[in-house]
């Protein structure tokens, strides 16, 4: 009877693999098959002006330039946090 376990244990684990296996192969080709190619700096070029361009490096140096503020826990936060989730506080 042990025998039959560890045999199905084999040949079901061995198909999830299998699957597994043949699914990331499919997501991969098809990735292969359906990505656009990338475009050349030329291309771009072409395709935008200077103007519009150094507009776009700006926003991207802006939004990267934010920062977030700190958040600071209180002491006893695990206190607090328990006394929320009972739904009393004391």
């Amino acid at each position: 009877m042990t025998e039959l376990g560890v045999y199905l244990t084999a040949v079901g684990m061995g198909g999830v693999f299998l699957v597994l296996t043949i699914l990331a192969s499919l997501m991969w080709l098809l990735g292969r098959i359906l990505s656009p190619t990338s475009a050349t700096r030329d291309e771009v070029a072409e395709t935008f002006s200077r103007e519009e361009i150094m507009a776009i490096a700006a926003a991207i140096v802006q939004h990267e330039s934010v920062r977030l503020p700190e958040v600071k826990t209180p002491e006893d936060w695990k206190k607090f946090a328990r006394s929320y989730a009972v739904g009393w506080s004391g």
